[in-house]
Parts: structure tokens; C-alpha cells; sequence
């Protein structure tokens, strides 16, 4: 078992993945993270969407660029929340690929296997189950008890560091949620902040269309930021290049795993 798998304690948890019955919720939890874990996530939480949409609503930036939507919205019948995380373990998953008009990012490929196979699942025990993509993924992920929000705008986990994708299964299947991540892990440390090559953060607000990452994805003001972004964010081709990291590549969370 890996530290990541460990981390979670899945030997404690009675994981039976068989056609048997649920027989409560906590079961269900159970033999959901077992599949994920199984399938290639390295991170797994439960969220009650009660929880979620008793939130006030954030706006979420980036290429969303609109408010979350509520669970209720897709699923109105909607239980629970299944956040499920990889590790981005090497720079390769930090690569854009533009294909036509539309940005693809190979390093959110790892979570389509587990989110495929809890989806599969579920629905294999009678439930209903679908991506749910148009909601903070961060702040789901501190929900879940995955990490804590950072300074660098980032959910820092104890072991994996910022170096994090998450993607989210939501479902009408009754599941005990998890503890949500209340340390700050942070503290008095600002080296993310300091990093920045173009003082796109604050503590715990990141400014997307200051970033680097927003403005190549945007594709404005890119002569105004041409040379940081040929230091910063280098090209392979012109459909391609490594997203800046640089306020992750300072955060002591995380290193030994890289």
C-alpha cells in the first residue's frame, strides 16, 4: 500500500467490493474509496451536497467563469459528493494543449479511469451518477477532509503538497461525508506569494487574469508578458506548452513526492 493510499486508513475501513447489498451509508463510503483508490486516485472524499449548496455561491473563474451551480441543479434528488484526487507527480501533467479553439490539459486524464469506475458502480447498486464539473473543486476538496486551502490559492495536502487535480462524481446514493480539512497549513509562510512572477497572488486569493496560466489561456496581453511567460511558461509548440508552478514549487508540502 502507498504512503497516499495509507493516508487515508483504507485497511480500516471494511471494503467489500462484491454484488452483495449496501447496507449503510458508511459501507457504501467505504467500498466507493476502495474503487477509486483501486482505479489509480490517490486522494478520495465524501461531501453531503446539503453541505455544498447550504454554501453561499462562488464565483469560479478561469475557463468556468460562472457561478457554481448547486447540486439540486443537476441532480434533484442529489445525496452525496465524490471528490476524487490524483497526484501530479512530474511537470509532464502540468502541460496545455490547445486543439482548435478549446484548451486540453493531459493532467486531469488520471481521474476519468476512478471517476469512471465510481460512476459504473454506483449505478451497478441501482443509483444514479454523473461528473460534476461546474462547482469549486477546491473548496469541495477541503470538504472533503483532502487538504487545506493555501496561500498559493491551492488545496495543500499533508503528503502530495499543492501538486493536486481533482474532478467530482455527484449522486443520489446516501453516503457518510468526511470531516472537512481544518488545519491551515500555511501559517505565517508567504513563499508562494514572493514566488510569483507577476504578483498575481494575495493570501488565498489568486488573480486569474493576472496569472500566467489565465492570461495564456485567455490569450491577452501576452506581448505585455511575453518574457515571463518564456521563462515561466515555455512553448513546445504553438498549440503547446508547461503551465507556470512557481507558487508550487516553493511550498515545503509535498517535495519528496516530486
Amino acid at each position: 500500500m502507498s504512503r497516499l493510499k495509507a493516508f487515508y486508513n483504507i485497511r480500516d475501513h471494511s471494503i467489500r467490493v462484491s454484488n452483495m447489498s449496501v447496507d449503510s451509508a458508511e459501507e457504501l463510503s467505504a467500498e466507493i474509496k476502495g474503487i477509486a483508490l483501486s482505479s489509480g486516485a490517490d486522494l478520495v472524499g465524501i461531501v453531503s451536497a446539503s453541505t455544498i449548496d447550504g454554501l453561499p455561491r462562488i464565483w469560479v473563474g478561469w475557463t468556468i467563469r460562472e457561478y457554481n451551480k448547486r447540486t439540486a441543479d443537476v441532480m434533484p434528488d442529489s445525496r452525496s459528493l465524490v471528490v476524487i484526487g490524483t497526484h501530479v507527480w512530474d511537470d509532464m501533467l502540468e502541460l496545455a494543449v490547445r486543439k482548435g479553439e478549446e484548451w486540453v490539459y493531459p493532467g486531469y486524464f488520471p481521474l476519468e479511469v476512478p471517476g469512471q469506475a465510481v460512476i459504473c458502480y454506483l449505478e451497478k447498486k441501482g443509483h444514479k451518477a454523473v461528473p460534476f464539473s461546474r462547482v469549486s473543486h477546491k473548496r469541495l476538496a477541503q470538504l472533503a477532509g483532502l487538504g487545506s486551502y493555501g496561500k498559493n490559492a491551492l488545496i495543500i495536502n499533508p503528503t502530495c503538497g499543492p501538486w493536486t487535480r481533482f474532478s467530482v462524481v455527484l449522486t443520489n446514493a446516501e453516503m457518510r461525508a468526511d470531516t472537512p480539512f481544518d488545519r491551515d497549513l500555511c501559517g505565517d509562510c508567504e513563499e508562494c506569494i514572493k514566488a510569483c512572477p507577476v504578483g498575481a497572488l494575495t493570501p488565498y486569493r489568486v488573480d486569474d487574469m493576472k496569472c500566467l496560466v489565465g492570461i495564456h489561456i485567455a490569450g491577452d496581453e501576452i506581448p505585455r508578458y511575453e518574457e515571463a511567460l518564456k521563462k515561466y511558461e515555455p512553448s513546445f509548440t504553438k498549440n503547446s506548452h508547461l503551465m507556470c508552478v512557481e507558487c508550487q514549487r516553493v511550498c515545503k508540502y509535498g517535495r519528496e513526492g516530486r
